[in-house]
């Protein structure tokens, strides 16, 4: 059955839906021409981008290296094209370059580091705020977003307060006291909720999921604090509070829970031994538990970090009741095309309608970002949910066209990509749906 009629059938028209504009992983590089280094240096950070247009590299960078500013530049012209004025952009973290302090010292040799970092972020918010200056812009963390390295945000630090500075304006907030309240609940630990723009009933949960994560450590901090344990005591009181509102919540963050299947797949051992988490397990676990209590309430979950087109059903007892959708990343470094998605949403639910996902195509030498699919169209679902993901999934796995357009379209249309594969691609099916130890290896090693 086509999506309109779907639609028809379930009362969607052409008014009822909302867009945001959702980005992750830009990973911009501001050391792509060494030689602007001491102006950068020497220069506030709104003059960045004068400095940069006077570069003698003017084209997007290619594959395996960061996001340069051409194109950053570029992403951000075409998702203004998409759509001047979104409901709300939410870029999903990462928005420092790998290496960031390796690379200061190596073309800076002198100076700080951190206030380099402050000017690298703070040239981030200004460029959103001029592409987009009515628009509504919510950032979560990336593991490389933090003064200390890569993994090593530390909570109640100068970095988190700088961070939340820097954003202020761009949450349109209506109030001073607004604004302070943002600033001093994002310092503690870059996490927050952010009422849900238009005039409905709903929250966004953005949360900081690099504590979460297996590789974290608070190398600038207490290595016996608990970070994660606090996020997670403070999430689960928010999602009782908007329960008890009867209001329900979209939740955001970086590091999406589950299976890291490119690290278990590059693993040497036997197969159970080789499955490796992107979160600690007992992170991993509660986390599910709390989407399982208070799934009526979850519209969706909304990542990035793998840099690839994705997504992720959480089940319980064996019913499909949550989900994570995936946005790929502006960064190519992972062979992927650079990428970005326009999600529509029902006004009033707040349930996701469809993506539609925009692309530079760095194999075919594009000067343009172009439509690359249309979520619906492409496996024939009239919303993304739960129950439709679960579905996508079981055709994926039984029907060799879907199979296919699931290859091509995880790595946003690359050819030249082997990360997944007609040999391989059952252990990324797995990691879309078994989201435990356990419950991937009777998935995939049995």
């Amino acid at each position: 059955m086509q999506a309109s009629s779907l639609h028809a059938q379930i009362g969607w028209g052409p008014t009822s839906a909302r867009y945001l504009l959702s980005a992750s992983d830009i990973h911009f590089n501001p050391f792509f021409d060494p030689s602007l280094m001491p102006k950068l240096i020497n220069t506030d950070y709104t003059g960045w981008e004068t400095i940069f247009e006077s570069s003698a590299i003017q084209q997007p960078n290619g594959y395996g290296s960061d996001a340069n500013y051409p194109l950053l530049k570029s992403a951000l012209m075409a998702m203004q094209l998409q759509n001047i004025t979104p409901s709300f952009i939410i870029i999903s973290g990462d928005f420092l370059c790998h290496d960031f302090q390796a690379n200061y010292s190596r073309y800076a040799g002198t100076g700080s580091v951190q206030a380099f970092t402050a000017k690298t972020i703070q040239f981030l918010a200004w460029m959103l705020n001029k592409y987009f200056p009515k628009t509504v812009v919510l950032p979560v963390l990336g593991n490389n977003d933090s003064y200390c390295g890569d993994y090593m945000v530390e909570p109640n630090s100068p970095f988190l307060s700088m961070f939340a500075r820097a954003w202020v304006p761009l949450l349109r907030n209506k109030s001073k006291a607004a604004d302070s309240i943002f600033v001093a609940q994002f310092s503690k630990g870059g996490y927050y909720t952010y009422p849900f723009p238009g005039k409905v009933r709903g929250n966004l949960i953005l949360l900081n999921s690099v504590f979460f994560s297996a590789k974290y450590y608070n190398s600038c901090g207490n290595a016996a604090d608990d970070p994660g344990s606090d996020e997670l005591q403070w999430l689960k009181e928010m999602l009782e509070d908007n329960h008890l509102r009867k209001e329900v919540v979209w939740m955001v963050y970086h590091i999406p829970p589950g299976v890291d299947v490119h690290a278990t797949l590059h693993n040497y051992g036997d197969c159970q031994s080789n499955i490796t988490l992107m979160w600690r397990d007992n992170y991993n676990n509660a986390f599910l538990n709390l989407v399982q209590q208070f799934s009526s309430r979850i519209r969706a979950n909304l990542a990035g970090h793998t840099h690839m087109d994705d997504f992720r059903v959480i089940y319980q007892n064996e019913q499909p009741i949550s989900f994570i959708h995936i946005t790929p990343a502006i960064s190519p470094r992972f062979a992927n095309n650079p990428g970005f998605q326009l999600i529509s949403y029902h006004h009033r639910s707040l349930q996701l309608m469809n993506a539609k996902t925009f692309y530079l195509s760095i194999n075919k030498n594009a000067n343009t970002w172009t439509p690359e699919y249309n979520f619906q169209l492409t496996y024939n679902v009239a919303a993304i949910n739960a129950s439709s993901l679960n579905w996508v999934r079981n055709k994926i796995a039984s029907d060799t066209a879907y199979l296919n357009k699931y290859i091509n379209l995880y790595k946003v249309s690359n050819p030249g990509s082997n990360e997944i594969n007609l040999q391989n691609w059952k252990a990324f099916w797995c990691g879309n749906g078994a989201l435990t130890q356990q419950q991937f290896s009777n998935c995939y090693c049995q």
